[in-house]
């Protein structure tokens, strides 16, 4: 199966209870054996975990974030109020790339630590990993996000230590590798492309 540019796929993300709250419609650039790359319009609806009473899950404390959940629709929303994200999935990587431009200019880098993506039918399906890194345009450093909630999922037996070290070693591995700037920077949506939608089903497991 090869996705041609245009198509719509959803980049979903599956949580303990196996189920999917978080789908993100991307409209594909391109899909070759090395990797396949998505862009997420400013705006684009999109679905999000919260928890089951409609909270936000970073409203809550770290280690409560883990109870039932439900999703929620909602504008995807690029700092500056306006802009794309170009995502980056090298095949059989335990990360993807997530370049985020604003109005003007590239904000940086978001390199989300998940299990290497399974591409199927019209779905990118992975799990998160909870710890992630940001790059900073310009001279920024990059930093650690999110190692409380991977503490605390690895408290909770949600992950295990093995689990969380593996974690730490592909984002160190990728902090090696510095693979950005991707030389996708630039690259926008085709004006003659419908924007992407989440399809009905793109949550059936």
């Amino acid at each position: 199966m090869t996705w041609l540019p245009g198509e719509v796929a959803v980049y979903r993300s599956r949580a303990s209870d196996g189920r999917f709250y978080s789908g993100l419609p991307l409209t594909v650039l391109e899909d070759t054996p090395a990797r396949v790359v998505g862009i997420l319009p400013h705006g684009t609806v999109v679905s999000r975990p919260v928890a089951a009473d409609g909270r936000d899950l970073r409203t809550l404390p770290v280690g409560e974030r883990w109870g039932p959940r439900a999703a929620r629709l909602s504008p995807f929303i690029v700092p500056g109020g306006a802009g794309r994200v170009v995502i980056l999935f090298p095949r059989g990587c335990a990360h993807s790339i997530w370049i985020f431009r604003g109005p003007g200019e590239v904000i940086g880098w978001y390199v989300n630590l998940e299990d290497p993506q399974v591409f199927a039918g019209r779905t990118i399906t992975t799990r998160d990993s909870i710890l992630d890194l940001w790059v900073p345009a310009g001279p920024g450093e990059p930093v650690w996000k999110d190692e409380d909630e991977l503490a605390a999922a690895v408290e909770l037996g949600l992950r295990t230590r093995e689990e969380a070290a593996a974690y730490r070693a592909e984002g160190e591995r990728v902090l090696r590798e510095r693979p950005w700037p991707t030389g996708l920077e630039d690259t926008e949506l085709d004006p003659a492309w419908p924007a992407p939608e989440l399809f009905a089903g793109w949550d059936v497991a």
